[in-house]
């Protein structure tokens, strides 16, 4: 058995169902000896004037998501409500986690949104983007990143000599073969963070931060929600040298980025079957 992890715990976030990428990621690290922490989307004392069908989102999404960690980690996995969009809500989290003397080897950042994707469509084109929704989506998919990192480092839960992994893809470099566009923006800027996070956590506190640009994947919520996704797939298994990449292959390449000891920081992977290699 490899155990290249053993004795670490890592934070998974953005797990929506079965099929997300980062429970494969989980599974992967729990093969490998790690300890799995899951937080989700779900209300908090901080979602404040909720209307009746918002708070019902929130329920629900979070029962679904501690019902799959349940179901496919284990019902002795630790999970937290988060919402990264609310300073109160880290804090809080930073605290659950201080009270049940957690502290963490690393954590993988695999969260977005934009609302300028529903049902399946990408219904805007850049020009029509509005403030609202660039901000929105700039805020949970990239800023998140900086406010998660800060709290779980100024309450002293993300250890020394860690690593912190953001999922990204292709289309936050070129036009994807199918509409990205806003969301794509947001991933651009997720990846200028983790190199600017990468410098200045490597020097402060030994941690690494990379992140990885994974190939269409539609095995999850998220990927159905991405217009064009399905066609990308074919696409793409056709056109990369090695056939598109699979979720184990993501995990593997994860497992090892989050891994205490190397010296591998900076970083923007590409697991994706050799799709970014050509022109």
């Amino acid at each position: 058995m490899n155990e290249n992890l053993k004795g670490t715990t890592v934070l998974i976030t953005g797990i929506t169902d079965a099929g997300s990428l980062a429970m494969s990621i989980a599974r992967q690290v729990r093969e490998e000896g790690g300890h799995i922490v899951c937080s989700g989307l779900g209300r908090t004392p901080h979602h404040a004037d909720l209307s009746e069908r918002a708070a019902a989102f929130l329920d629900s999404t979070y029962e679904a998501f501690e019902s799959t960690v349940k179901s496919e980690l284990g019902a002795d996995t630790p999970t937290f409500p988060l919402d990264v969009t609310l300073d109160g809500s880290i804090e809080d989290f930073c605290g659950a986690l201080q009270a049940k003397n957690i502290a963490l080897d690393g954590f993988l950042h695999s969260i977005a949104m934009d609302k300028t994707i529903k049902a399946g469509v990408v219904i805007k084109s850049i020009l029509d983007v509005t403030k609202e929704q660039f901000f929105g989506a700039m805020d949970v998919s990239a800023y998140s990143l900086v406010s998660l990192t800060r709290g779980l480092i100024h309450s002293e839960i993300l250890r020394k000599n860690g690593a912190i992994l953001a999922l990204s893809y292709l289309g936050a470099e070129k036009v994807a073969y199918h509409p990205y566009k806003n969301i794509g923006v947001a991933k651009a800027a997720l990846e200028r963070i983790v190199v600017e996070l990468a410098y200045e956590l490597g020097v402060s506190h030994q941690i690494k931060v990379n992140a990885i640009r994974f190939s269409p994947y539609t095995g999850s919520k998220a990927g159905g929600a991405i217009q064009g996704l399905a066609e990308a797939v074919a696409f793409c298994e056709e056109h990369s040298p090695l056939g598109n990449a699979r979720p184990e292959d993501l995990a593997y390449e994860s497992a090892y980025l989050l891994r205490p000891y190397g010296r591998v920081t900076g970083e923007v992977r590409n697991v994706d079957g050799g799709y970014h290699i050509r022109g």
